[in-house]
């Protein structure tokens, strides 16, 4: 028996898919994971210490902002990714080294400065102490220091709606926490620090569409 009629094949899709001119089936850019920023922020202040930083925050060594608006008609969880590079630095007993880094973010405003005073992301550091001797001066002594690359991630705890911008400020301090001895190893002090540089990842995930349309 022949067939009379013939009925257009329909193909419904929600905001995660789409169907392009020949007509196939096609995912959307924002339906699988997305890297969408990815920077590299560089140390301005790393080398050698003229003088110490014992007054909190310290020492800035990397400062970087990011920002990325979701162009996409779906809201997104964001993941929020930090590497730290490697971290270095040299101190003469009994003096120390810290490092300190923080992050804030703000949605369709201006994060707040974020300042390691009193509350931070991460610190790392070290102190030497081998005594004084008999006319109390310090022991001779320097230590040598680093730490392996690490990352942290932070899950933001609402998604990005649509049309909605995201920003994140990073730094990262140095300071020498007190009390702080001018003729450190026996009157020939050796303090550096180097930060070398951070890491800033925005990764963009999917989420469940809600209109189906065709």
């Amino acid at each position: 028996m022949p067939i009379t009629e013939y009925l257009e094949p329909y193909v419904c899709v929600d905001e995660n898919l789409a169907v392009d001119a020949a007509g196939r089936l096609r995912l959307q850019p924002w339906s699988v994971p997305e890297l969408v920023v990815d920077v590299r922020a560089k140390s301005s202040g790393d080398g050698p210490l003229a003088r110490p930083w014992t007054v909190l925050p310290g020492r800035l060594m990397i400062e970087q902002q990011i920002h990325w608006h979701n162009n996409a008609p779906i809201a997104r969880p964001l993941l929020i990714r930090v590497t730290r590079g490697p971290r270095q630095w040299w101190t003469s007993q009994p003096n120390a080294i810290q490092f300190r880094d923080r992050w804030t973010y703000a949605v369709d405003a201006e994060p707040s400065p974020p300042l390691t005073s009193s509350i931070f992301n991460g610190r790392t550091g070290s102190a030497l102490d081998l005594g004084t001797n008999s006319v109390a001066e310090p022991l001779p002594g320097v230590q040598f220091m680093w730490t392996e690359v690490n990352s942290v991630d932070e899950w933001l705890p609402y998604p990005i709606e649509p049309n909605q911008s995201f920003s994140l400020w990073y730094r990262c301090y140095m300071w020498t926490p007190p009390p702080w001895s001018d003729n450190a190893n026996q009157n020939s002090p050796t303090h550096a620090a180097f930060a070398n540089w951070a890491r800033l990842q925005l990764i963009a995930f999917p989420d469940q569409g809600s209109v189906v349309t065709g």
